[in-house]
């Protein structure tokens, strides 16, 4: 196999949570660039039914799933659905995450709810889905966990959010051993700032002045895009990454350098 062939995925079957829009969108449909056929779920339907469109007209199969990833029972209910559609999984990427009300909070006054919240929605999300998409892959596999550069670093608002990141770095090494007998590779990325619908709520800023704070803290001079992010995992996806496994990739503009 040559080299650029390392890096096509003909004949595999994915599934990316949070792939209507922003990040996983972006890993979707470079997935899809590469050969794989693609699931998407996302909470929102005309979403979906979007990237799952954007899928197809690159010659591959594509479902689109509505469903929320904090019912439990929403990623196991999808990945049957692929298994019996597709006949197989053999990518699993956990990007669905983020402040589901979009707001910041102290770890000094944040609730306990709240942090319930957070810690569920960012890490448990994706060790369930980890974990369940394991239980599916017959010939080995791949698992990616999105998290994000916060967890390397402290931002005020953010507490309970980074610590569910770090999490899932610790979650993925550990995982990543555990499975490795199965030839079932597990790693994470984190991106940088990406400026997203999530981050211009979360923010309270334009869209405009979240491009522009990107820019001026990247040590590159712009701010990351999903295709950015689709090139890492594609990475650890492909027969490229056969021999990495339980690591974190920042995917920042060196932003992590400062």
């Amino acid at each position: 196999m040559g080299m650029l062939e390392k890096f096509r995925l003909d004949g595999k079957v994915a599934v990316v949570t949070g792939g209507g829009r922003g990040i996983g969108e972006g890993i979707a449909l470079a997935f899809a660039d590469c050969g794989a056929d693609v699931m998407v779920l996302a909470r929102r339907q005309n979403d979906v039914d979007r990237v799952a469109g954007e899928i197809r007209k690159r010659g591959r199969r594509a479902a689109a799933i509505s469903g929320d990833v904090m019912d439990r029972a929403t990623i196991p209910v999808a990945l049957d659905r692929v298994v019996n559609e597709f006949g197989r999984l053999d990518i699993m990427v956990n990007c669905a995450g983020g402040n589901l009300d979009h707001r910041t909070h102290a770890l000094p006054e944040i609730t306990y709810e709240k942090w319930e919240e957070q810690v569920a929605f960012n890490l448990t999300t994706k060790f369930w889905g980890a974990q369940q998409a394991a239980k599916r892959m017959q010939d080995g596999g791949r698992i990616i966990n999105i998290v994000s550069v916060s967890a390397h670093h402290a931002h005020a608002g953010f507490g309970a959010y980074s610590a569910a990141n770090s999490g899932v770095i610790a979650m993925t090494r550990t995982m990543a051993l555990e499975l490795a007998p199965r030839r079932i590779t597990v790693n994470s990325i984190a991106p940088g700032a990406i400026v997203t619908e999530l981050m211009v709520l979360t923010l309270h800023m334009s869209e405009e002045e979240c491009e522009k704070m990107a820019k001026e803290v990247s040590p590159l001079g712009r701010s990351g895009r999903g295709e950015d992010i689709g090139a890492a995992a594609l990475l650890f996806a492909s027969p490229a990454g056969d021999w990495i496994t339980g690591q974190c990739l920042d995917v920042d503009g060196g932003l992590m350098l400062r």
